[in-house]
């Protein structure tokens, strides 16, 4: 009986034992359970890294208000004018229509361009022949009305040859500019001076000599407003954008402070950012926003601040209208200011440029920035 037993037991096993063929039947199963057990490994990398990015997005994206637009507008706004303003005459007619656009959308400040500069510092009186017509004629319409010349030029470090360009190494170059830019107060009615002179390079020493010149050059009590390159977190990073954008430099906290220092007035470029989607649009103009004020306010004097957005068109390497617009910056501007409660020195919003805005890019300006 027990070698009947046995005999079964040996014939017929109720499982397989081991060293009796018990991994053979096992190999699939285990592949298997290894090609399972991976896959659980990798989603659960997955789930790991999209929470950290969803609370890296969410730290970054987070606001301390939720105030609309409207709240943050002080009605000092600007717009950049085209150089046909203060080049071309103009009827009374005409001067009526820009007066009424500038006054319904709460526009204080007008660049008007009157460039750009010779390499040597001047500016012909035949590049702008009906500057100083211009500047009486939206004074007389608009009284309260800031109209600054526009003066700019590429900077030599944006590798354009050198009759092409302005070296403000040159100390013979930044003293010209100054008396140039003064001449368009003293003699032509203009209410200051807005520098658009790029690019800028971070740390660059060159330039607040230039600003210290032009506001010795100034008459007392006239604006020195500039063009400001957009904000990068630290110098390494600021070095690697400008190398692999010639277009556009970057600068720190650091030299934002230094550049509040001489001005009145900056007004930050966040546009040609390279930004994909209108998300990251977004969200970089409000990192940029808060981080320009915060380093704006470390000056002395703070000058004003204000954040330039673009109504123009086109899809290069570094601007994608589907992303850079107005109605993504006004939104990324509403986030940055709503990312603290201290706003200061924020005073407007600045539109690139008047004639390539359209009725649209207004309604949706009136929208989300005036509140109508």
């Amino acid at each position: 009986m027990g070698a009947r037993l046995g005999s079964q037991r040996d014939t017929h096993p109720l499982w397989p034992l081991p060293g009796k063929g018990a991994s053979s039947p096992r190999q699939p199963h285990s592949w298997r359970h290894r090609l399972l057990r991976a896959a659980q490994v990798l989603l659960a990398f997955v789930v790991v890294v999209t929470l950290v990015a969803g609370i890296f997005y969410w730290r970054l994206t987070a606001t301390v208000t939720s105030y609309p637009g409207a709240h943050f507008n002080r009605g000092q706004n600007a717009v950049w004018l085209e150089h046909e303003w203060a080049g071309e005459p103009h009827t009374g007619a005409d001067y009526d229509t820009l007066a009424q656009r500038l006054q319904r959308e709460q526009v204080s400040y007008v660049f008007a361009h009157v460039g750009p500069l010779a390499s040597d510092g001047t500016i012909p009186a035949s590049r702008a022949p009906n500057a100083a017509d211009l500047a009486a004629a939206l004074h007389a319409r608009m009284p309260n009305l800031h109209i600054l010349a526009w003066i700019g030029q590429v900077e030599a470090a944006g590798g354009y040859p050198a009759s092409e360009s302005i070296n403000l190494n040159l100390s013979m170059v930044r003293a010209t500019i100054a008396q140039t830019a003064a001449s368009f107060v003293r003699n032509l009615g203009f209410d200051g001076v807005h520098y658009d002179i790029e690019p800028i390079l971070n740390n660059n020493p060159r330039f607040l000599d230039l600003l210290d010149a032009t506001r010795a050059a100034l008459p007392s009590g006239a604006i020195l407003s500039i063009s400001a390159e957009k904000w990068a977190p630290n110098a390494h990073i600021a070095e690697w954008l400008y190398a692999n954008n010639k277009a556009g430099a970057w600068w720190t906290s650091y030299y934002y402070a230094a550049v509040a220092a001489h001005v009145d007035q900056m007004v930050a470029m966040l546009y040609n950012t390279g930004m994909l989607t209108p998300q990251l649009y977004q969200l970089t103009v409000q990192q940029e926003t808060e981080h320009i004020l915060e380093a704006a306010r470390s000056a002395p004097h703070p000058p004003q601040v204000l954040i330039g957005l673009p109504t123009y068109t086109g899809d290069t390497t570094w601007f994608h209208d589907r992303a850079e617009n107005i109605q993504t910056g006004l939104a990324g501007v509403v986030a940055g200011l709503n990312s603290n409660t201290d706003t200061d020195p924020f005073a407007g919003v600045a539109i690139y440029r008047y004639a390539l805005t359209t009725d649209t890019d207004w309604s949706t300006y009136d929208s989300l920035w005036l509140g109508k």
